[in-house]
């Protein structure tokens, strides 16, 4: 994994959406924190790609930050949209792909 942008050493800010463009054709990540108890990573995500179906083995959450997926998880698939927020349990089967440009944070609660 790429080296987080922030240590928590010192309060940081970012402005989330400059710093992870949209890339044409292109899923980008950009971790953004890699800590013992979790990780905070934000993707960019041109429209029309996708992320294939795979499993975390940590509870997870996933905020759109602006554009729209379509969000399968565990047999069910959502749209989301700006603002929208999810919680996924360790081990959840899901996948997504970007309907529209898209930014969004995933985050990892590692288990202790």
């Amino acid at each position: 994994m790429a080296t987080p942008l922030f240590d928590a050493s010192s309060p940081q800010f970012a402005a989330l959406l400059a710093a992870c463009p949209i890339v044409p054709g292109a899923t980008v990540s950009k971790p953004l924190l890699n800590r013992p108890e979790g990780k905070v990573i934000l993707f960019a995500m041109d429209a029309g790609q996708e992320i294939s179906e795979h499993r975390a083995p940590f509870v997870s959450t996933v905020h759109i930050l602006d554009g729209r997926l379509k969000f399968g998880i565990q047999g069910e698939v959502r749209d989301m949209r700006g603002h929208d927020w999810l919680v996924m349990p360790a081990d959840a089967p899901h996948h997504l792909s970007a309907v529209e440009p898209t930014r969004f944070l995933l985050t990892l609660f590692k288990r202790p």
